[in-house]
C-alpha cells in the first residue's frame, strides 16, 4: 500500500499532456472550427517589404528599396471588401490605392491611380488590394492555391468560412523536436516543380498556432520562413498579430543569400455586430471611374470619354488578338513558315483588355530596330487567352501567363520551347524598354 501511495503521489506531480497537445489534426480542426465561428470581421495591418537581392534592385534601378502598405479587410459571411493604401515607398510609381469587393453577386476591383474598374460574376482569385500575408488566415497559409495554375491566388477569411475549405484534409502526424511539433507536407507546383511546406508549433496547446511556417519553392529557387509572433484572438480563434518573414535563395547557401525580408503588424482587429451591405459595393468608386470593364458582357460599361458610347474605347484601341482563333492552328501555320524562312516563332500570350499587351505590340510595330529584328528572325503569333481561351495551349507551354500578361514563349523551327519570358522584366516605368526587348530578341534569335 505504501508503494502504491508513493507511485500515485509521484504521478500526481507529473504534468499529463492532453491528446490534443500531441495531435496536430485535433488542434487544426479546433482552430478551423474557431475561425469558421467568426461571421463578421474587420482587420487592418501594415505590410513592409525590403528587397535585398542585387538583381532585383538592379531591375528596379535603385540601390535600396522598401515600401509599406496598409491593408484592410472586412468580411461578413462570403461577402468581403479589401483595400490597400500606400503609406511610404522608395519609388514613386507604386500604386497608391486599390480596392476589391464581393457583394454576394458580383466581384469588382478598382485602381484609384488609374480610375479603372473591372466587374465580373466569376470569382476573382486575388487582386492588388489583397495580401498573401493576411494575419487572420496566416496559420492556414499552407492551404492557399498559389501555384503555376493560379499565380494570383490568395487565401481569404471568406475561403476559410466556406464548407468546402479543408474538407477531408488529414495532416501528417506531428514529430517532436526540442519542445516543438513539426510536420512537413507537399504543396502545389510552382516553377514547374512541387513545393513543400514545413510547419512547427509548440508541443503543448490545443490550438493550431504555428511558430514558423517554411515554404520551399525549389522550381523557383527560393524559400520563405514565416515567423508568427504575439498571438492574439478574436473570440476563440487565435492568430499572430505580428509576422516576420525572410526569403532566401534555394538551394540554401552558407551564409544564406537573403533576397527580401518583410514584417506584418496588426493595427486593429474586431468582430462587429453588423456590417452594412453597402460596404461591399464599390458604388462611389464606379461613379468616379474613367473606365469600367464588364467581364460578363466583354465590353466597357464606361469609357475614358464620358461623352462617348461604350464602344469608344474599343475603337480608340483596336483589337490586337483574334478572340475566335484556334491557337493550335496559329502555331502550326507559324511553324510551317518558320521552317521555310529559317526563323524562330515568338508567341505573345495576352488579351485585348490588357494595356501592357497593347504597349508591347505597339513597340513591336513602331520601334524601327525592334520591328526589323522581328521581321528578320521571328514569326510572331498573338495568342488570345481572354476568359480561358486557348487554355490548353498555355498549359502545353508551362502556363507562361503565371507571370501576368503579356507573356512570351519562343519556339525553334521544330516547335521546341526555347524560353519563357516574363515581360515585366522589360518594363521601365510606364513603358517597355526597347533596349531590353532588343537584347532578348537577339539572345533567342536563330543561329545562322
Amino acid at each position: 500500500m505504501r508503494l502504491v501511495s508513493l507511485i500515485l503521489g509521484f504521478l500526481g506531480c507529473v504534468p499529463i499532456a492532453s491528446s490534443a497537445d500531441q495531435n496536430v489534426q485535433a488542434r487544426f480542426e479546433k482552430s478551423l472550427k474557431d475561425a469558421k465561428s467568426i461571421s463578421n470581421v474587420e482587420i487592418d495591418w501594415l505590410d513592409t517589404l525590403w528587397i535585398n537581392d542585387p538583381e532585383g534592385l538592379k531591375a528596379l534601378k535603385v540601390k535600396v528599396f522598401s515600401r509599406t502598405f496598409q491593408y484592410s479587410f472586412i468580411a461578413s459571411g462570403m461577402k468581403y471588401r479589401a483595400t490597400c493604401k500606400l503609406i511610404s515607398g522608395t519609388k514613386t510609381n507604386l500604386v497608391r490605392l486599390s480596392e476589391s469587393a464581393f457583394d454576394g453577386k458580383s466581384y469588382a476591383t478598382y485602381v484609384g491611380d488609374y480610375r479603372s474598374m473591372t466587374k465580373s460574376s466569376v470569382n476573382e482569385p486575388g487582386a492588388n488590394s489583397e495580401s498573401a500575408h493576411n494575419p487572420l488566415v496566416a496559420p492556414f497559409m499552407f492551404l492557399a492555391k498559389y501555384s503555376d495554375d493560379c499565380i494570383r491566388c490568395v487565401l481569404r477569411s471568406t475561403d476559410i468560412a466556406s464548407d468546402e475549405f479543408a474538407n477531408g484534409l488529414t495532416l501528417p502526424t506531428g514529430q517532436k523536436s526540442n519542445g516543438l511539433l513539426e510536420i512537413s507536407m507537399p504543396g502545389l507546383r510552382l516553377g514547374g516543380q512541387p513545393t513543400t511546406w514545413k510547419i512547427a508549433m509548440d508541443e503543448t496547446g490545443d490550438s493550431f498556432t504555428p511558430q514558423t511556417i517554411k515554404f520551399v519553392a525549389a522550381g523557383s529557387k527560393y524559400e520563405v520562413v514565416n515567423r508568427f509572433l504575439e498571438y492574439t484572438n478574436l473570440g476563440a480563434y487565435q492568430f499572430p498579430s505580428r509576422i516576420e518573414w525572410t526569403m532566401t535563395s534555394y538551394p540554401p547557401t552558407t551564409p544564406p543569400t537573403v533576397l527580401s525580408t518583410g514584417t506584418v503588424a496588426v493595427i486593429s482587429a474586431r468582430i462587429p455586430d453588423q456590417i452594412a451591405d453597402s460596404v461591399f459595393k464599390l458604388d462611389s468608386e464606379e461613379k468616379s471611374a474613367a473606365v469600367v470593364w464588364d467581364w460578363d458582357q466583354k465590353n466597357f460599361k464606361k469609357s475614358a470619354n464620358e461623352n462617348s458610347n461604350s464602344n469608344a474605347r474599343t475603337q480608340a484601341r483596336p483589337n490586337i488578338y483574334d478572340e475566335s482563333a484556334d491557337g493550335s492552328k496559329q502555331i502550326a501555320d507559324a511553324l510551317d513558315r518558320a521552317k521555310k524562312e529559317d526563323k524562330h516563332v515568338l508567341l505573345q500570350f495576352g488579351a485585348n483588355w490588357c494595356g501592357w499587351c497593347h504597349k508591347l505590340h505597339k513597340l513591336f510595330a513602331t520601334n524601327r530596330n525592334v520591328a526589323e529584328e522581328l521581321e528578320r528572325d521571328y514569326v510572331v503569333v498573338m495568342i488570345d487567352v481572354n476568359k480561358g481561351h486557348n487554355k490548353d495551349i498555355a498549359e502545353k507551354y508551362g502556363n507562361p501567363t503565371r507571370f501576368g500578361l503579356p507573356a512570351i514563349v519562343v519556339l525553334d523551327t521544330d516547335g521546341k520551347q526555347l524560353t519563357t519570358q516574363d515581360t515585366g522584366k522589360f518594363e521601365d516605368a510606364d513603358h517597355h524598354s526597347p533596349a531590353k526587348v532588343m537584347a532578348f530578341l537577339k539572345e533567342w534569335s536563330p543561329t545562322r
